[in-house]
């Protein structure tokens, strides 16, 4: 049986993410000795990193019926492989929270390696840069019942406007009036503005959830909350351009979150930032900490 390690780290700063793998016959065979690659990765995203070294592995690995254990620091390779195993999702339903074909055709890759091959997955504790955010459940790995709601607290930093910015949320599960899971997410980019992470961020925690999903969601931001109860509709029917028909600013991010919004049940709610709600205070803290590059909070 052969063992394989993978092992990610990630510079959100950078935007640079390096693999390590360790594949490790245990044979006596001297000619099947100890092998180990190391790759690394310009992107945005620390799951695109993940995928590309699960990707390298399988690809080095042998088809057939031999096993090989594979522990991996990823529950969201785990899941997703999961998910895929137990038919819960299919080619067009996959367990993503980036809504990028990149990231989709990296998915449909792994699936297919993976199933000419006997792999044994596993969760390992090899400590690395994949957040507490990443370990914790899924929104998408809840199967919801009827009585299931969410209460999710959103909130997008940037540093200079435009800057390095960041997108935090916080996603409260909901059942039978008690609280039953809380997870969190977070998010860089390199040069964007206070808005649009605003946006994102509310895109974001819409994209986590299951289809049709009953939420409520917590904002500070007025042009957030404003845009998507007052303003929306008249950009749509306007041709997306305002009274002084210029154009609407952000006009792909409102037509995402236009769309995400209308697979769940919304209602939105403006806060007072940096107040006494602890779920907004929360997401800020997870944003301003994104946007400044550092992804463990």
């Amino acid at each position: 049986m052969t063992r394989a390690l993978i092992s990610v780290e990630y510079h959100a700063g950078k935007g640079i993410g390096h693999w390590s793998i360790l594949i490790n016959p245990q044979s006596n065979n001297p000619i099947q000795s100890t092998k180990e690659l190391t790759g690394s990765f310009e992107t945005s995203s620390l799951r695109e990193v993940y995928l590309l070294a699960a990707i390298t592995t399988l690809s080095t690995l042998p088809e057939g019926n031999e096993v090989t254990v594979v522990s991996i620091n990823s529950s969201y390779i785990l899941d997703g492989l999961e998910s895929k195993a137990n038919n819960l999702i299919n080619e067009n339903s996959l367990p993503l929270f980036e809504d990028q074909s990149r990231i989709n055709q990296l998915w449909k890759t792994l699936y297919y390696l993976n199933s000419r091959r006997s792999i044994s997955w596993q969760l390992s504790n090899t400590k690395c840069s994949e957040t507490k955010r990443e370990a914790l459940p899924k929104p998408k790995g809840i199967t919801p019942s009827n009585n299931t709601t969410y209460t999710a607290y959103t909130d997008g930093s940037c540093l200079g406007n435009p800057g390095k910015g960041g997108w935090g949320v916080v996603i409260e599960a909901w059942s039978d009036g008690q609280l039953k899971q809380t997870y969190e997410m977070s998010g860089f980019e390199e040069h964007t503005t206070n808005n649009r992470m605003e946006i994102t961020s509310a895109i974001k925690a819409l994209e986590s959830l299951p289809e049709n999903s009953e939420i409520t969601i917590y904002a500070d931001s007025k042009y957030l909350i404003e845009g998507i109860t007052k303003w929306l509709s008249k950009w749509k029917s306007n041709n997306w351009k305002l009274a002084s028909r210029r154009p609407v600013q952000n006009k792909e991010l409102w037509q995402k979150l236009d769309e995400n919004s209308s697979r769940h049940f919304v209602k939105w709610q403006w806060v007072k930032g940096h107040d006494k709600n602890e779920g907004n205070n929360r997401a800020d803290k997870l944003a301003t900490t994104a946007a400044k590059g550092n992804q463990d909070i």
